[in-house]
């Protein structure tokens, strides 16, 4: 529970004929992280398998499979698991299914553009439906003189008033900033009509060669051409789907088919070998070593020759954490900062239960934590990708909220609960005993953080760290020396002279390390034993300040928990004024209670988890935790 998992190196010799098998094998348990191996006198003379261009084969191969998905309109993964196959099968498969689906698509694409081309038209023309005239400038009429076309919408009044009297005018409809109209007039007008017309920026309408010569009939004609084409789609439309509904099954096999060889083809990369056998090597949980090696033994038909040895405190190692069920959602925690080397201690349980402990002090009210139960409960229930561990991580702090809830004698603020408190209101009483109360959380936080800086300097073999360094024992005198005199228990005389050690410890530690290093190691540096002493020497000051700025930083559980019930006291003083206003329980006194209760909740919750999680990160997770360890990340199928 306080420890990262243990590893083991496994190592073994396999027959390259059960290569397939012992990788499918090790997919399945998913407890073997492979480490790539050089060739050599303690591993395997030949160089490990260079599958580039297959690799290459299968990235295009789930290229065509996506490309034939999109085309059928199919989401990956969103059915049911189909059949497993083979990649040799799987490309049979594929290439059926594309030559089944070349004929309809590449209807359903020539469907597609004509009625893309049969609307835009009939769009077009859509204005002259019942107008039989024909397109443009007409003059084959004996008595007539007509003209349909557009004019900027602007200049529609003026030419309506320059022709009045030899002609008719009709505007049709308007669009894109021009008016479309059509104009009959006697024949003996048509020259004036002309000049009116193109002064006026007239733009004919135009027929392609061949179509219906009356405006109105090619409109028509192109309206129900496009209701035609867009039947036809319909039809084609359902066989396409029907079709889908075929290839779905195959096309998620044959992914997972070229997504399982890629795999392979990847894992055999990192093996070195001979002409008959390869050399596999890698991490495993020390718990899953003999299932692993009993698994692979099976497999290989006991061909094969493997070990397991401890895995040495460092950086090579992968890290894997070992929090208890219900706190693992809070694991995040730690991920989200960065992960400790392996053979440091596991900061999961120390940091959920440090930031429950923050936020249920911030967020201290029972009907409150109920609310947040209930989310996450909802939550927990959900399907999508993490958010049963985000449910669960809400729940728990709901039940802390709870129980400072039960501690303040808070239930959405209501008067009548403060008397069966456990303790009192933030509100109520001496803020400073609050305040107080603040701050040794906040001394036995950063506290904890030197105490797990100290256990993981000692265990990763830096012991002058764990006593001098400001982070470790001199540390954590200096810093109970500096809060028992400043509380006053322990007098100065005693005090001074332990804070001061604590110091002259810190700016000693850099010193005596590069005293400490070999005369390479000291020809290479470039500040020298002074540099690095008047280094020292800050660092030392630095310290001191940086334990007095993290110790007040938690002065602000005391802050967010005096606002929270500040705006819940707000809240209902309005609903009082209200009540006054316009009587007892009023609507607007009812909807104050609602709204600050509801603002409690979304916006409180919110500032307190952030607060706490800055407490985790700068004032706790500062103290110990570098962040450098390396996740494991074991194969799979």
């Amino acid at each position: 529970m306080f420890n990262l998992v243990k590893m083991s190196r496994l190592e073994g010799v396999l027959l390259k004929k059960d290569a397939r098998s012992v990788l499918n094998c090790i997919g399945a348990v998913e407890a073997v992280e492979f480490a790539r191996a050089a060739p050599g006198p303690d591993t395997a003379p030949s160089a490990a398998a260079d599958n580039s261009l297959a690799l290459a084969d299968c990235a295009a191969f789930l290229g065509r499979v996506e490309a034939l998905r999109a085309q059928l309109g199919l989401v990956p993964g969103a059915l049911s698991p189909a059949p497993e196959m083979d990649l040799k099968a799987a490309a049979a498969a594929l290439e059926d299914l594309e030559l089944k689906a070349a004929s309809p698509l590449g209807s359903l694409r020539g469907l597609r553009a004509e009625y893309k081309r049969l609307s835009a038209e009939s769009e077009r023309l859509s204005v002259y439906l019942g107008l039989p005239l024909p397109a443009g400038i007409a003059g084959n009429f004996s008595y007539l003189y007509s003209a349909a076309g557009s004019v900027p919408a602007a200049g529609l009044a003026a030419l309506r008033a320059k022709i009045a009297g030899t002609s008719v005018l009709a505007q049709l409809g308007e669009k894109e900033g021009r008016s479309y109209i059509a104009v009959l007039g006697g024949r003996c007008s048509g020259a004036v009509l002309t000049a009116g017309l193109e002064a006026a920026g007239f733009r004919a309408e135009e027929l392609a060669p061949g179509e219906e010569k009356a405006l109105g009939g090619a409109a028509a004609k192109y309206y129900y051409e496009a209701g035609r084409v867009k039947r036809a789609l319909e039809l084609a439309g359902e066989e396409i789907s029907s079709l889908a509904a075929a290839a779905a099954g195959p096309l998620e096999a044959a992914g997972r088919a070229a997504v399982t060889e890629a795999r392979l083809l990847e894992a055999e990369q990192f093996f070195p070998g001979t002409g008959a056998s390869f050399y596999i090597s890698g991490w495993v949980p020390e718990e899953d070593s003999d299932r692993v090696k009993k698994e692979l033994g099976r497999v290989s038909r006991r061909r094969c020759a493997l070990a397991t040895s401890p895995a040495a405190p460092g950086g090579e190692p992968p890290v894997k954490l070992n929090p208890p069920r219900l706190l693992r959602p809070f694991a995040a925690l730690v991920t989200g900062y960065g992960l400790p080397r392996y053979g440091e201690a596991d900061p999961t349980v120390f940091s959920a239960l440090s930031f429950l402990l923050m936020f249920g002090m911030m967020f201290g009210d029972a009907g409150h934590g109920a609310a947040l139960c209930l989310a996450g409960y909802w939550l927990a229930r959900l399907r999508q990708v993490k958010a049963p561990e985000a449910g669960r991580a809400v729940f728990v702090c709901g039940m802390s909220s709870i129980f400072f809830g039960l501690v303040y004698g808070s239930f959405f603020g209501l008067e009548n609960f403060k008397k069966y408190a456990l303790w009192r209101d933030p509100l109520a009483g001496d803020p400073l005993a609050l305040l107080a109360a603040a701050v040794l959380i906040g001394a036995a936080v950063i506290s904890l953080g030197v105490i797990i800086n100290i256990v993981n300097r000692a265990r990763t073999g830096d012991r002058l760290g764990a006593v001098l360094d400001r982070f470790g024992a001199a540390g954590l005198v200096f810093y109970w020396g500096a809060l028992l005199l400043a509380a006053g228990r322990v007098q100065a005389g005693f005090a001074l002279p332990l804070i001061a050690a604590a110091m002259v410890c810190w700016a000693l530690k850099a010193p005596l390390r590069y005293l400490l290093l070999p005369r390479e190691a000291k020809s290479a540096s470039e500040d020298g034993l002074f540099g690095v002493g008047a280094g020292a020497l800050v660092g030392a000051f630095e310290g001191a300040l940086l334990y007095l700025a993290n110790t007040v930083s938690f002065v602000r559980l005391a802050a967010y928990a005096m606002s929270h019930a500040a705006l819940l006291s707000a809240a209902w003083a309005l609903k009082r004024t209200a009540d006054v206003s316009w009587g007892e329980n009023c609507l607007a006194g009812i909807f104050a209670v609602i709204a600050g209760n509801a603002a409690a909740i979304g916006f409180e919750a919110l500032v307190a988890g952030v607060q706490a999680l800055r407490l985790e990160y700068y004032e706790f997770f500062g103290k110990f935790l570098e962040g450098s360890g390396r996740p494991f990340r074991p194969f799979v199928m």
